[in-house]
């Protein structure tokens, strides 16, 4: 589950990975190609009770890498 970059108040690209637990989010963002720690990290309600995990990194981190 990713979303597609979004613009944040200081002008800068950003990529939010979310997942049902921590661990399928950093899963899910090294698949994509983000490593090392994200920009923002946080939880948020989703449906049914259960609880999102966002990592937010900065689209010019995946970039950066070969």
């Amino acid at each position: 589950m990713t979303t597609s970059p979004v613009k944040s108040l200081i002008d800068e690209q950003l990529e939010d990975i979310t997942a049902h637990n921590l661990r399928d989010a950093y899963s899910l963002a090294e698949r994509r190609g983000f490593f090392g720690p994200p920009v923002e990290q946080y939880a948020e309600p989703g449906y049914r009770g259960r609880v999102l995990q966002v990592l937010r990194y900065r689209a010019s981190q995946l970039e950066q890498r070969p």
